[in-house]
């Protein structure tokens, strides 16, 4: 197969990773003669330093780097990654034990246990979402005891780098956005990122368990989210015509929150690539939500008093009266309309004028006095 010239540099890394791996091993032999000891420990200091220094001047392009980057991983970080990439890639069970990760990383006794901490909760290999604790009934609070696990954002970041691929969302663009188009596009891009991370963090197997994960399966792509945000209202900033756009002045007529414009973008996708209008008010909460607790807090968005049902920009139709999550949601014709720019948003008749043009028609005589009134005006 093919490998682009990122992919071999990738590929001689985790080469150095598994070598030091190997050399670990053999260093840790009881029977080991003490001058053979001694050697494989200047072989092994070596290519560690030489790891440095070629991970020091790997150049990332791919959602791995731009974590490596954000989160400041080290060299010991990376050497984690690549012994948990192996362990998926040649056995059946992806999980490993912590003493066993960092066996692979350090020498002596003392190292592993002080190298406990880039397992630990707060480490930046957990934060970044790139390793996961096994979600097991019985786990261990021991860091050298539970079993780590590459996250799928991680594999899946592995995979894009070792082919050469820029994800999208990752790619560099200059300047603003010529027309309204390459903005729906950005925000298909966008919806999509959620999309996988509602998928991620709201597995049909895991809701149900006893344990739930300390850090959630899909930070890395919160991380990659917040980014694209970033990315669409710094090249809004630079499109001289972006207040132009009808999904942009629906966005700030209506003052839609970010989870509120994915719901209807949502939505508006929906229709258009699937032929379906609907979708499950439940789904749409967790389309928009990082965690459990945030899903809780975004029920709002379905109840009627909030600012898409309100505003009639949504309609609701519940499967059990007055529960809202039970409902079938879909966007009203106007809003679909306002936002591929066909029409504005229909204007509603006051009381008082459908009272006026009712009596108007009761007084009206013939045909020839409405058609000079219909001109007058």
């Amino acid at each position: 197969m093919k490998t682009s010239k990122r992919g071999a540099a990738l590929r001689k890394l985790l080469e150095l990773c598994d070598d030091l791996h190997q050399l670990r091993c053999k260093i840790a032999d009881p029977e080991l003669r003490r001058d053979a000891r001694a050697k494989l420990r200047t072989q092994s200091k070596r290519k560690s330093q030489r790891l440095e220094r070629d991970l020091s001047g790997y150049r990332y392009r791919g959602p791995i780097g731009r974590l490596m980057r954000e989160f400041k991983l080290s060299v010991e970080h990376f050497q984690v990654l690549a012994v948990l990439l192996q362990r998926h890639l040649r056995s059946e069970d992806p999980a490993c034990e912590g003493r066993l990760i960092l066996a692979s990383v350090y020498e002596s006794s003392f190292e592993v246990l002080a190298g406990a901490v880039l397992l630990n909760e707060s480490s930046p290999l957990r934060l970044s979402g790139l390793v996961i604790l096994e979600d097991d009934e019985e786990r261990s609070d021991d860091p050298l005891e539970a079993r780590y696990h590459l996250s799928d954002e991680a594999l899946d970041a592995f995979r894009e780098e070792a082919v050469g691929n820029v994800p999208e969302d990752l790619r560099r663009t200059a300047g603003g956005y010529a027309n309204s188009r390459e903005f729906l596009v950005d925000l298909r891009i966008l919806h999509n990122l959620y999309r996988l991370r509602s998928e991620r963090v709201f597995n049909q197997d895991r809701w149900d368990r006893v344990h739930s994960t300390p850090r959630d399966p899909g930070t890395g792509l919160g991380k990659r989210i917040e980014s694209f945000w970033r990315r669409i209202r710094s090249k809004l900033d630079n499109s001289p015509s972006a207040a132009e756009f009808p999904v942009v002045r629906f966005m700030g007529e209506y003052d839609l929150s970010e989870e509120e414009t994915i719901i209807v973008i949502h939505l508006l996708f929906k229709e258009l690539y699937e032929g379906i209008a609907y979708a499950d008010a439940a789904e749409l909460i967790k389309l928009v939500s990082a965690s459990e607790p945030e899903m809780i807090r975004n029920r709002r968005l379905m109840l009627k008093a909030a600012t898409l049902p309100s505003r009639e920009i949504i309609q609701l139709e519940p499967m059990i009266e007055n529960r809202e999550l039970t409902s079938e949601v879909h966007l009203t014709d106007w809003a679909v309309n306002y936002m591929f720019g066909s029409t504005a948003p229909e204007s509603r008749i006051h009381p008082d004028e459908r009272l006026d043009w009712h009596l108007y028609l009761k007084n009206l005589t013939d045909t020839g006095t409405f058609f000079r009134d219909l001109e007058a005006h």
